[in-house]
């Protein structure tokens, strides 16, 4: 059964356009569709709507210049306008008030909204007709003189539309706010609950990593001393398998050393035992160390070191544990007969260690990973050398607790630098 009342919807979105109608004949409104301001007009001419329902931002004419053309026709002006907009300024206000807008409701709207507005205005469209007066009214607004024509209760209504959007508005935001404070309480919950269980996997991972590493040494003294060995009791198939129970021990060895390492990083237990020493005593330590690998693999290491080095406070033991990573990967990484260049450079504030490959690059994309915990990269290295990917991460957390830094340069195809600084602190400091 109809109402007896036409709302004239003038909408250029398709979507919006029929879920007005959908909404309002629900209720039992005759409802007619205009896709902007010019066919709204045309559509009034043809036959006078009870209402009209106008969005905003429009092609052709916009509903300011609807509404304005409307309540400038004496025959239109009583009809009720109901203008859709996001109300983001307060402009918006005033130029809805210029135009003699009737109302307005904030998009997105909610049916509840749209329906209460409708009734409001219908119900008091013959206080409306009752108190015309057709006085203007001026009013300096945003450094601007805007002349008004609407009537006091349209004003009111306006004025009034506003508030109620601001109310709803807040109620909105309240919500949100309230359905924020449950998520972040779960996620404390969460991190609660995570924080455990990483303290529970760093215990069991500190437990296990000392049990493993002492039969782990055990196995690599035993094979390094049968290697040695020189005796016709091991045929050379006997030496293999000796060499690569060798090889493994010690890479499982490393292995565990370096999550032991990340476990005292993890709960802040690596700490420095810094004194006075020598920097390029432990430059000559790495490099001796690494003298085997190198010449097993082919590759040439230059050093290049000043001789003016100071003795300053570092940790030994943990800075040669960096440049050992960063030379044995340099070696890890170049080819056959190719050159590592190991250098220092020292001034009177700090002394820099660099280690320059020319093996096969970093990608661009992959480079910020690198000193992340058990982060690998597409590029393998030269002689399938093993890699437990946690060197470059324990090297950022050791340079980094001596106040240094360190970082990556490299190109695709033609190698890579890796270098870190350390402050030249003495005792006073």
């Amino acid at each position: 059964m109809s109402t007896g009342i036409e709302i004239l919807v003038v909408e250029d979105s398709p979507t919006q356009a029929l879920k007005l109608k959908y909404i309002l004949e629900k209720q039992e409104y005759a409802v007619r569709l205009a896709t902007n301001g010019r066919e709204g007009l045309e559509a009034i001419a043809e036959r006078r709507p009870t209402l009209i329902i106008s969005d905003v931002l429009m092609p052709e004419m916009d509903g300011y210049e609807f509404c304005s053309t409307i309540k400038a026709d004496e025959n239109l002006s009583a009809i009720p306008v109901i203008l859709l907009t996001t109300l983001s300024d307060p402009q918006d206000i005033i130029r809805g008030l210029e135009s003699g807008a009737d109302n307005f409701l904030n998009k997105p709207y909610s049916e509840e909204a749209l329906l209460s507005r409708i009734k409001y205005i219908l119900i008091n469209m013959d206080v409306r007709t009752r108190t015309r007066t057709g006085m203007g009214i001026e009013i300096y607004f945003a450094n601007k003189k805007h002349y008004l024509t609407s009537e006091r209760i349209q004003i009111i209504d306006l004025l009034l539309s506003t508030y109620e959007n601001a109310v709803e508005k807040n109620q909105e935001l309240e919500q949100a706010n309230k359905k924020l404070r449950i998520v972040q309480e779960e996620i404390e919950r969460s991190n609660e609950q995570l924080t455990q269980l990483n303290e529970q996997k760093n215990m069991l991972l500190g437990m296990a990593a000392h049990d493993l590493r002492n039969p782990l040494y055990l196995i690599e003294g035993y094979s390094d001393f049968l290697l040695k060995e020189q005796t016709d009791g091991f045929s050379d198939d006997h030496r293999t398998i000796i060499s690569a129970i060798h090889s493994s021990s010690t890479y499982m060895v490393q292995m565990i050393n370096d999550l032991l390492d990340v476990h005292k990083i993890e709960t802040g237990k690596m700490e420095l035992a810094l004194e006075m020493g020598d920097f390029a005593q432990a430059v000559h330590n790495v490099a001796e160390r690494n003298t085997f690998a190198a010449q097993a693999k082919g590759v040439d290491v230059a050093v290049l070191l000043p001789d003016d080095i100071p003795a300053f406070l570092f940790d030994p033991a943990r800075v040669e544990q960096v440049m050992g990573n960063l030379v044995d990967n340099a070696i890890k990484f170049s080819f056959k007969g190719a050159r590592i260049e190991v250098a220092v450079q020292y001034d009177d504030t700090e002394v820099l260690f660099s280690v320059r490959d020319y093996g096969p690059g970093i990608p661009e994309k992959e480079r910020g990973r690198l000193f992340k915990p058990f982060s690998t990269t597409s590029v393998k290295p030269t002689g399938n050398e093993k890699s437990t990917g946690l060197g470059l991460a324990i090297a950022e957390s050791i340079v980094s607790r001596h106040h240094g830094r360190i970082w990556v340069e490299s190109e695709e195809g033609r190698g890579s630098l890796f270098s870190f600084v350390l402050p030249v602190q003495q005792p006073q400091q």
